[in-house]
């Protein structure tokens, strides 16, 4: 049975946070941004650093500034998040900087993506990221800001070889639809651990909902889980993944009781996605055949504005 903790309400967002940017090219959703800011929370140690890949609004990183980390840098492909992020998270005091720049950390090494920072951030060093998650056919219409290939995956593999060239922990947020499974694979192939999971319900947003077609294909397979319920939109758990860094390689505990699998994943989200309410009240039931790690359940009251780029 897992380990686990309830929070009902935003605990890392400040309610500035949960006013939407004015211009529709900075991505919001305050349960994603939220669920990344707990992850996040559970990598942090005093005077850390941390490298948010893909940091939008800059929200995310100036709550794991408050969480402790003394330098935080923020990177984004979008011009307008970047602007935003100076202008309402970036701090410089000493031992508590908020600093983003403009890039795409798909296209830059892991020494270049540490050249944007107007210095290296501390270490220890943390990577984190909550990219774009939602499965997509390729010939479907594009949102930069949520959508990542047929399995959900698309930016995975870059975010996962930064954190390794730069051996660190990383906490990775993607989608109970996103292959989670292959997910955890390619986490442990590159030497992690994934110590504490954080789920937390949200319904599909109007363009997942208006291009479900390889979601229904994966969840067909049985390589995603989404939360149906009558009468209800059909919901997903943004699944929130704090990693730790073992080494080069398989993670060297394979086998360990506590270490999580991609099935042991996926039996959790389908034990969650049992549940009638968003406190997630199966895992209460769980039995001894789930993972025994720390689970977090996040119940978020529905945000009145989403906005997808």
């Amino acid at each position: 049975m897992p380990d686990l903790t309830r929070v009902s309400g935003y605990t890392h967002l400040t309610d500035a946070d949960l006013v939407p940017p004015p211009s529709d090219r900075i991505f919001f959703e305050p349960a994603d941004t939220e669920t990344g800011a707990w992850v996040g929370h559970d990598l942090v140690t005093p005077g850390c650093g941390v490298l948010d890949l893909g940091s939008g609004s800059g929200a995310a990183a100036a709550a794991m500034s408050r969480s402790g980390a003394g330098h935080v840098h923020g990177i984004d492909a979008s011009a307008d998040s970047v602007a935003w992020a100076n202008k309402h998270h970036a701090v410089e005091r000493p031992g508590a900087r908020v600093t983003f720049a403009r890039a795409d950390f798909s296209l830059l090494d892991s020494r270049r993506l540490l050249a944007t920072a107007p210095q290296p951030p501390p270490r220890p060093l943390v990577v984190t990221s909550n990219p774009p998650y939602v499965p997509m056919a390729e010939d479907a219409e594009d949102k930069r800001s949520i959508t990542a290939g047929p399995d959900g995956l698309r930016w995975v593999p870059e975010i996962i070889a930064h954190a390794r060239a730069l051996r660190c922990d990383l906490g990775l947020t993607i989608g109970s639809y996103s292959s989670p499974a292959t997910a955890v694979s390619m986490l442990r192939d590159a030497g992690y651990r994934i110590r504490t999971v954080t789920l937390c319900p949200l319904e599909l947003g109007d363009f997942t909902v208006r291009h479900m077609e390889r979601t229904a294909t994966l969840e067909e397979r049985g390589e995603a889980v989404l939360w149906r319920r009558e009468e209800e939109r059909p919901a997903y758990f943004i699944t929130g993944l704090a990693c730790r860094w073992t080494g080069s390689g398989r993670a060297r505990t394979t086998g360990a009781p506590d270490e999580l699998t991609g099935a042991g994943l996926m039996d959790l989200l389908r034990t969650a996605a049992r549940s009638a309410t968003p406190r997630l009240e199966t895992l209460d039931d769980a039995g001894a055949d789930l993972w025994p790690g720390s689970v977090r359940a996040v119940d978020l009251p529905a945000a009145d504005h989403r906005n997808h780029w």
